[in-house]
């Protein structure tokens, strides 16, 4: 571990060493918790986050929808599409646009591609945090493959530029991409070919570490899978379901033990059915449009005085949006909820205390954080 202090603190009773686990640390990615030792066990964590803060939910509000879909882009690096459709529902919601139908399979199949990528930047991570640095090298090399297709459909490898937008999708799918889909899927089996194999030192470095109990998830206010993961049945696509999740066939993954191990194997079960989910839906796109036809691309409009919240199920958990309009081109508030705000910090510091201190980044991206959606 790469430390910034290295100072004895005397007490009456112990000795503890403080340390810093980041921000430049490459197993904490622009994210810092203070860390208080006895020895090779945490005494005490606290997360100092900030790093990472760009000022979205201001700076959104001297914009107007156009330039806040793009925006919407960089609120998690690691899965912008998800946030292109939070911002997008919550302006449709807030200014009552319709969506046509099109539109709502092609976002759900993107969301769905965006869910596997970011799972695979995860496994990665999470692997080379173990030790296992052969698994960060296969994860995104595989991720690659769905880059390639969001590179075809919106324009943008990693940033899709507010592709998903309000009132549907700023172009139509290109011809044969379902075809194209497929193969990547058929890769992406491949990819979980690699990590659903058992290693037994994998497993002993991240079995029975970091147990939340389903208790303390809640009281925590996790959600995603590492609440999924200590045993609680939740999922914002089947228990409030948008777009056009009420018609789709699947499953939500659920494991007891809450530990790192169950995490990452919770993951490989959530892209098995997030593969479910695109290829029900690729033979079941509808024809017509891709955008509301009152809607054109790149013009504002006023927004009406409203509010609107909306929710939805990101790779990490809750993901939320609220907007006030007072009826002008540009929103007078906007508030982002990212789901990595609880687990990096009260579930994160909650799971470090008497931790060993190899364990440390082991635990940290268990929780498969994203200090940009948090920080925003």
């Amino acid at each position: 571990m790469k430390t910034k202090k290295d100072t004895i603190i005397n007490n009456s009773k112990n000795e503890y060493q403080e340390f810093l686990f980041g921000p430049a640390h490459p197993g904490s990615g622009n994210f810092s918790v203070k860390i208080k030792l006895g020895g090779e066990k945490v005494v005490l964590a606290k997360s100092d986050p900030g790093y990472l803060h760009r000022g979205f939910e201001k700076l959104m509000e001297y914009r107007n929808i156009w330039q806040n879909a793009a925006l919407s882009d960089r609120i998690c690096v690691f899965e912008p599409l998800a946030w292109n459709l939070l911002f997008a529902e919550a302006i449709e919601k807030l200014a009552e646009i319709d969506i046509p139908e099109k539109a709502k399979y092609v976002r759900v199949i993107l969301i769905e591609l965006s869910r596997i990528q970011s799972h695979l930047i995860w496994f990665g991570a999470f692997s080379s945090a173990s030790g296992f640095d052969t698994g960060f090298k296969i994860a995104l090399g595989y991720r690659d493959y769905i880059l390639d297709i969001f590179s075809i459909i919106t324009g943008g490898r990693v940033y899709p530029t507010g592709f998903i937008c309000p009132g549907g999708l700023r172009r139509d799918l290109p011809a044969k991409i379902e075809d194209k889909i497929l193969k990547v899927l058929d890769k992406v089996n491949e990819a979980i070919f690699y990590f659903e194999k058992e290693d037994p030192v994998f497993k002993s470095r991240t079995e029975n570490i970091g147990v939340l109990k389903i208790d303390d998830a809640i009281r925590l206010g996790a959600t995603g899978q590492v609440l999924r993961a200590s045993g609680f049945l939740q999922d914002i696509r089947k228990d409030d379901p948008y777009e056009i999740y009420k018609k789709i066939d699947f499953n939500i993954p659920v494991l007891k033990q809450g530990d790192a191990y169950s995490r990452f194997k919770l993951g490989i079960l959530e892209v098995k059915e997030s593969i479910k989910i695109i290829k029900q839906l690729l033979d079941k796109i509808p024809n017509g449009d891709f955008l509301n036809k009152n809607i054109k691309i790149g013009m504002p409009f006023i927004l009406p005085k409203n509010e609107a919240y909306v929710r939805n199920e990101t790779a990490r958990g809750e993901g939320a949006i609220y907007i006030k309009g007072d009826g002008t081109i540009n929103p007078y508030r906007v508030k982002i909820k990212g789901p990595s705000f609880l687990h990096l910090i009260p579930v994160l510091e909650f799971l470090l205390k008497e931790a060993e201190i190899a364990d440390i980044p082991i635990i940290y991206w268990s929780l498969n954080g994203c200090p940009a959606d948090m920080d925003r």
